[in-house]
């Protein structure tokens, strides 16, 4: 009686959610189903591509070309005292004729954009921005009215948008695309080669919108652009008109809807900002704080509008890392920056990493108040906090797919500017939130005092926000706070998904009924494991998506014999012969396809192993382990 009192004692205290559990819909043997349907199935998609160069290769650390920003000729004032703006501009344009690093080392830089859109601005590729540490390197900015400017933007010259058609070198797509597929039909292929970077894109025709339950969005198809997808052409045959591109598109692509691919615009690439912190001296007027008062010239909202502290147009492949906002010591509001922190536009596999942004001091409508802000494909937010904001993460229009959020906190702690009143306290998610903003992933994320999500949107300017989400996936949220009952509202178009949650608040919202919206965004989204998600496997589906694709190396093995520096494996009508080939113990663990697990020991060194009876699959994982490293083999073997 004492033992099964003491179960029942435990079961109260812990819950029964401490049983390791997994997803329906990610089992250890999970692939990505490139046969799915996203108009009519659930699935998880792989959002492992997300970040710098695809989580293939780290950001790297560059100490070439390093110029000291305070030393002669540039001779910048890192005391607080005189502007800073050209001496910096002047030493990020020298840099730009041979790539390299400015520094900045600890101070405070004074900036001020004068009669420009930007206070630095980055224009070529191969150029890092770098502080001496966050909190110790500070970039300040003297302007009070920044309407529509940043303090730092980077962006190529002379180059024109993704969803710019040219007038030459279109060539279309030849068959509906329903799945996430990366083999792509073209009408024709000669107008590509192996390595070219393209966009992908449909029109949002009134046939896309009448199918998707919008009849609010009719005539509005030209001001949606469309989905674009930035790729890479990894392969083309010439026989089949295929390309094959990097990344797996993210939606349906219907010939119906036009659907395109032609060389990408120039776009820059290996920019960083890293170690240094920034600031905005707040603005001081006393009234125009109002949620439209940015509409009216003259106002304190007007000035703050559209303000951002880092805009990244049209690039791939860079960073921002070490990164934080900072309070100015005169800001008696207590802000940090005008209005918004990082924005990216149509930028593809930027990673921000270890950054936190927050107390803003206007936080009215029209997009002000927002931290991180995402209008790019493939991108990662990795351990970053948004710090009280309207919206912490913002996923904007059709171009935002395939991001990655992990790690991070959205916090909604308590602030009242002593100038701004109570208007920034006005928002609310971090959120999807315009436009079909599609197939992005939020994982093992933290909520305080606030939520994620993926819901009917009927508010905003023509067209309207309406539908803002199909097929994003939160996994594993974490909430805390009192202002609100759950952590996640999703109510996505097709399908979406909350797949576990945990902490003081981890209830979710689903199917709504305001504005109309349930029958425009049916069927109800996918929940498992809510209030579950501490003993949830995996704990983070990026990482364990990350590790399946890139630890795994596909061989095409010849006459059925493989061999590297540790192992044998010989294929034969008899079975299958496995050798340890060196003088180390090794673990190795082999699986088929479906992840049955054909072998699991220890090979003491030199010692053979023989598996009666081929088996039907010709397809194994081999995982090594020695005392040094982990790898991964698919072994394909010849039939």
């Amino acid at each position: 009686m004492f033992i099964k009192n003491l179960i029942i004692i435990l079961i109260l205290m812990f819950g029964l959610s401490a049983v390791a559990w997994q997803s329906s819909l990610y089992p250890s043997n999970w692939q990505n189903n490139v046969n799915a349907n996203f108009y009519t199935d659930k699935f998880i998609q792989d959002f492992s591509y997300a970040g710098y160069h695809r989580g293939e290769t780290a950001i790297p650390f560059i100490n070439q070309n390093v110029i000291d920003v305070t030393k002669s000729p540039y001779n910048a004032d890192n005391k607080g005292v005189n502007d800073a703006t050209n001496a910096i501009q002047k030493a990020i344009d020298d840099v730009s004729l041979s790539g390299g690093v400015v520094y900045l080392p600890e101070g405070i830089y004074k900036l001020n954009p004068s009669d420009r859109n930007y206070c630095l601005r980055i224009t070529k590729s191969n150029i890092v921005i770098r502080g001496q540490d966050t909190g110790k390197t500070r970039l300040l900015c003297t302007a009070t009215y920044m309407r529509s400017k940043s303090i730092i933007l980077i962006e190529p010259l002379n180059s024109s948008w993704w969803h710019s058609v040219p007038s030459t070198g279109i060539v279309t797509v030849t068959k509906n695309l329903t799945g996430p597929t990366n083999i792509i039909p073209l009408s024709d292929v000669s107008n590509f080669k192996k390595n070219d970077w393209v966009i992908l894109r449909n029109s949002i025709t009134d046939a896309w919108i009448t199918e998707h339950n919008e009849p609010n969005w009719l005539g509005y198809g030209s001001t949606l652009i469309g989905i674009l997808y930035c790729r890479q052409i990894l392969d083309i045959n010439t026989s089949n008109k295929t390309v094959t591109i990097d990344v797996p598109i993210r939606y349906s692509l219907l010939t119906r809807d036009n659907v395109i691919m032609y060389r990408a615009p120039a776009m820059l690439e290996e920019v960083g900002i890293e170690n240094l912190s920034i600031g905005n001296v707040e603005n001081t007027k006393a009234s125009g704080w109002g949620e439209e008062d940015y509409n009216t010239n003259g106002t304190a909202a007007y000035d703050c509008h559209n303000a951002y502290c880092i805009e990244i147009n049209n690039s791939r492949n860079c960073w921002i890392r070490n990164v934080s906002s900072f309070k100015p010591d005169n800001n008696k509001s207590g802000c940090h920056f005008l209005s918004c922190g990082i924005f990216l536009y149509q930028c593809r596999a930027v990673t921000l990493e270890n950054c936190r942004f927050g107390y803003v001091q206007y936080g009215g409508g029209g997009g002000n108040g927002y931290i991180y802000r995402i209008s790019s494909n493939e991108c990662l937010l990795k351990n970053c906090i948004a710090e009280y904001s309207r919206h912490g993460y913002v996923f904007a229009l059709m171009s935002a797919s395939g991001n990655v959020i992990t790690g991070c906190w959205d916090i909604k702690t308590k602030f009242q500017t002593g100038i701004t009143g109570n208007e920034s306290n006005s928002g609310g998610a971090s959120d999807h939130h315009m436009h079909f903003s599609h197939s992005n992933l939020i994982d093992s994320c933290f909520t305080k005092d606030s939520y994620f999500a993926a819901a009917y949107r009927p508010y905003g300017s023509t067209p309207q926000h309406l539908i803002t989400a199909a097929h994003s996936v939160y996994w594993n949220i974490n909430g805390s706070g009192t202002l609100y009952s759950y952590c996640v509202w999703s109510q996505q178009a097709r399908y979406g998904y909350v797949i576990g949650t945990s902490g003081s608040v981890y209830s979710v919202r689903t199917n709504e009924t305001s504005a109309g919206s349930a029958s425009r965004t049916d069927p109800v989204d996918h929940t498992e494991g809510i209030g579950s998600g501490s003993s949830l496997t995996p704990q983070s589906l990026y990482n364990d998506q990350l590790l399946k694709r890139i630890s795994t190396k596909t061989i095409n093995v010849s006459d059925n014999i493989f061999q590297d520096k540790f192992l044998d494996i010989q294929l034969n009508s008899k079975g299958i012969y496995i050798k340890n080939n060196s003088n180390q113990k090794i673990d190795y663990q082999i699986t088929n396809l479906t992840g049955q697990v054909i072998v699991k020991k220890i090979f003491l060194p030199n010692e053979i192993f023989f598996l009666k009876n081929r088996l039907k699959s010709s397809v194994f994982i081999i995982t090594e382990k020695n005392n040094i490293k982990e790898k991964s083999y698919k072994l394909i073997f010849r039939e």
